[in-house]
């Protein structure tokens, strides 16, 4: 499911003793590894690596998701969009187990990636699988998309929406850049 030939495949940056030595590696690395059971903690290694941004980061992503007013599946299909537009595999494999935790059948995460006009998605989703390439692009949704989600999602919603679209194409060229490898979980 989802697997593309043109992921970002990059070497793993990670371990380069330059980064390590900036990091939070060990303590961090341990902690989160315990709380997921192992399914998710590579990405840690880059978002440690500037501890100035560490926290703060994970205090606003974790009000994004999975804190955030969007539905929960919203969130999940808004995700998985912006994971599979930017190439992510690190994330697209995260979400598609977040994704089935909320509901979301392996047909429409699927169709997510590859048919986002699927008639497996419900309307409202549709609308917002078409508005993430939409902000990725053009980096503002035009007038008749704002209106469209508008008759779905409150202002404060569609906030949250262009924020959490960008907050994951940001996450994913960090993955990206730094070659986050899959936990062994997801191997």
């Amino acid at each position: 499911m989802g697997d593309r030939p043109d992921w970002h495949d990059l070497p793993d940056r990670t371990n380069d003793d330059r980064i390590s030595r900036f990091s939070l590696h060990n303590g961090v690395i341990a902690v989160a590894k315990r709380a997921t059971r192992g399914r998710s903690y590579q990405f840690m290694r880059v978002v440690s690596i500037n501890r100035r941004l560490f926290r703060p980061f994970l205090a606003w992503n974790a009000r994004l998701m999975p804190f955030g007013k969007l539905d929960r599946r919203q969130t999940e299909v808004v995700i998985l969009r912006t994971a599979w537009l930017c190439r992510s595999r690190y994330e697209w494999t995260q979400h598609v187990a977040i994704g089935k935790s909320v509901g979301l059948t392996d047909e429409q995460i699927d169709a997510v990636g590859t048919d986002p006009t699927s008639e497996v998605l419900d309307e409202q989703t549709r609308v917002l699988l078409a508005a993430v390439p939409e902000l990725l692009d053009s980096h503002a949704l035009s007038p008749e998309t704002f209106d469209t989600l508008g008759e779905f999602l409150t202002p404060a919603e569609i906030l949250e929406f262009v924020m959490l679209v960008g907050n994951y194409a940001m996450l994913a060229g960090a993955l990206n850049s730094f070659g986050v490898p899959l936990e062994r979980a997801w191997r």
